[in-house]
């Protein structure tokens, strides 16, 4: 039995180690043939090992070391509750833990049961035990050493030493070793063999002072045994006192190493729709070396992933995750995805949010060229105003605005905002003005250029034959009108009207306090009533203005209503815009 225990006979010791799959340690772990006598040169075919307890105190590990022994198998925890309601930790375990290590033997953890029939009695103290052996780079895998019944029938104890197994399997990833002896397992345990053809494969056997030890539960299950205690009265440079001898079947450690690996993913950020993007998945390995087969779920339609290695090196692999070239085809959202990593019997998962988010760039409109009212016409320039439209599902983060002078080279146009939607120019008469237009939405994803059609702006003055009249007009010289003159009737019914080819069309006039109202008529059917009537006068006024999506051949109409007091209607010029 391991160390620590004086008085009590090898046939009540039981060790269970767990940790290996069940076909791997079928391959590994076929027995190779016994040594003659516990005296014999086992050397040839077995390594030599000690397990301890804090009943040995201070060890000189470099002694151990130098004595010849490959391993030893220390007592890490015990059933036993303590004054402070907390299960036994052996406190030379961390110590012995590492020195040994460090000594270059290979070492492994065991835990000391106390059976019971209290509820979840065999979990607790799984728990504990998987909580404090904190295995790692050159363990063994870990032991239950059962030497008490607890008082329990066999049937009772085999469900709890089923229940501690399984639970400590769970807890750190593999099976694992069982340390008893013959008459223990034979008499409490029912020598029964569902444990190792349930997987737990390897034993750990304490009989002492034979040539060759007996094995029970039909050589467990055919796999023989693995470690063996073979004297509880040993004597090893570096110990004081007597220590427990043991030997491995073998000689290589590797087959019983605690042999795991484990997986982190990370993903820098969103993906987005219609792109690829690469997470890092990292496989930690615990002496562990074979090929580890990467797989992926989770991930939504039309998504495909990718690994472009699956190394057998503690080193990580790239997933390179590609949305659809349709971007809308995957919506965006958050997605979980399940990296699954398979070797040797062992599976491993971690998980990883995979964030889609917009690469649709936005939907940016053609840019249309208008008149409008409220500004005033200039001696050789126009007031316009160019409008788009812009959208995105991520919303706007910025919109760009070019444009052309007669066919010359694009220019920046500054925009009263990020995300203006109009901006109000001077187009100069007679020239060709040509927009673009395109977005960039919150994902920096940036539209083409939409481009708007050449637009030429033009004045028509009163004194133009295009337009015709009807009443009485008179004529009134000013230089602050457009042109130097302007028409203007004070009786009701009066009226200008202007034909034209064009896309848009203004009316500028004068306003001012004796000025009145007139109705505006566009190809014949009334549009608007317009009042020039203003505390101030203010000459070349657009006070009204239609757009049409494409050039055609148009009438405005304006007919003079006759206010009482304040008739006057003044007709100034005409602007319009047409293009190409």
């Amino acid at each position: 039995m391991p160390s620590g225990h004086a008085s009590i006979v090898a046939g009540l010791a039981f060790l269970l180690v767990v940790g290996m799959a069940p076909a791997a340690s079928a391959a590994r772990l076929t027995p190779v043939p016994r040594a003659s006598s516990p005296t014999a040169d086992a050397g040839a075919t077995m390594l030599e090992g000690i397990d301890v307890s804090h009943w040995q105190g201070t060890i000189n590990w470099t002694k151990v070391a130098a004595a010849g022994k490959k391993f030893a198998i220390i007592k890490a925890t015990d059933g036993q509750v303590q004054s402070d309601g907390k299960l036994y930790i052996d406190p030379m375990y961390a110590t012995n833990h590492a020195q040994a290590k460090a000594a270059g033997l290979w070492t492994g953890a065991y835990h000391y049961a106390r059976p019971s029939t209290n509820a979840g009695d065999a979990i607790a103290e799984a728990d504990h035990f998987a909580s404090v052996m904190n295995l790692g780079a050159g363990d063994l895998i870990p032991a239950l050493d059962l030497e008490d019944t607890g008082g329990m029938s066999i049937s009772a104890l085999q469900t709890w030493v089923t229940r501690f197994l399984d639970e400590v399997t769970l807890k750190i990833g593999v099976r694992p070793m069982i340390y008893t002896s013959p008459s223990f397992w034979k008499n409490k345990m029912g020598d029964t063999r569902k444990l190792a053809d349930a997987g737990y494969t390897v034993l750990w056997i304490a009989h002492w002072n034979v040539a060759a030890p007996t094995v029970p539960a039909e050589n467990w299950g055919g796999h023989g045994w693995t470690f063996w205690q073979y004297t509880s009265d040993g004597s090893v440079s570096g110990i004081t006192g007597r220590v427990d001898l043991d030997r491995f079947n073998g000689l290589d450690l590797t087959p019983v190493a605690y042999s795991v690996f484990k997986l982190a993913a990370t993903i820098p950020g969103a993906v987005k729709q219609g792109r690829s993007a690469a997470a890092s998945v990292t496989i930690k390995r615990i002496n562990f070396t074979s090929d580890v087969a990467l797989d992926v779920s989770g991930l939504p339609a039309g998504t495909t992933g990718t690994f472009n290695e699956n190394p057998s090196a503690d080193a990580g692999s790239v997933l390179t995750v590609t949305t659809p070239a349709d971007p809308a085809a995957t919506p965006v959202g958050t997605y979980p995805l399940t990296i699954t990593g398979t070797s040797s019997g062992i599976t491993r998962t971690t998980t990883l949010n995979l964030v889609i988010a917009d690469g649709i760039a936005p939907t940016v409109s053609v840019p249309t060229t208008g008149l409008f009212t409220g500004k005033t016409l200039g001696s050789t320039t126009v007031p316009v105003r160019v409008r788009w439209a812009a959208t995105d599902p991520s919303g706007i983060a910025k919109v760009s605005l070019q444009r052309s002078v007669a066919g010359g080279a694009w220019s920046n146009v500054g925009l009263s905002s990020a995300t203006a939607t109009y901006s109000n120019q001077l187009f100069s008469v007679g020239k060709f003005f040509r927009q673009r237009v395109r977005a960039t939405d919150r994902f920096a994803n940036t539209s083409g250029w939409s481009q708007g059609p050449s637009v030429r702006a033009s004045i028509t003055q009163q004194t133009s034959t295009a337009v015709t009249w009807s009443g009485s007009w008179h004529t009134a010289s000013t230089s602050l009108a457009s042109g130097g003159s302007l028409r203007y009737a004070t009786a009701a019914g009066a009226s200008a009207t202007f034909q034209f080819t064009g896309s848009s069309v203004a009316w500028v006039a004068a306003r001012g306090t004796s000025r009145g109202s007139a109705w505006v008529y566009v190809d014949g059917v009334y549009a608007a009533t317009i009042s020039l009537r203003a505390t101030t006068t203010t000459y070349r006024s657009i006070v009204f203005a239609r757009n049409w999506s494409a050039v055609g051949a148009h009438t405005i109409k304006i007919v003079v209503a006759g206010n009482a007091g304040h008739p006057r209607v003044d007709v100034d010029a005409f602007a319009r815009l047409a293009f190409q």
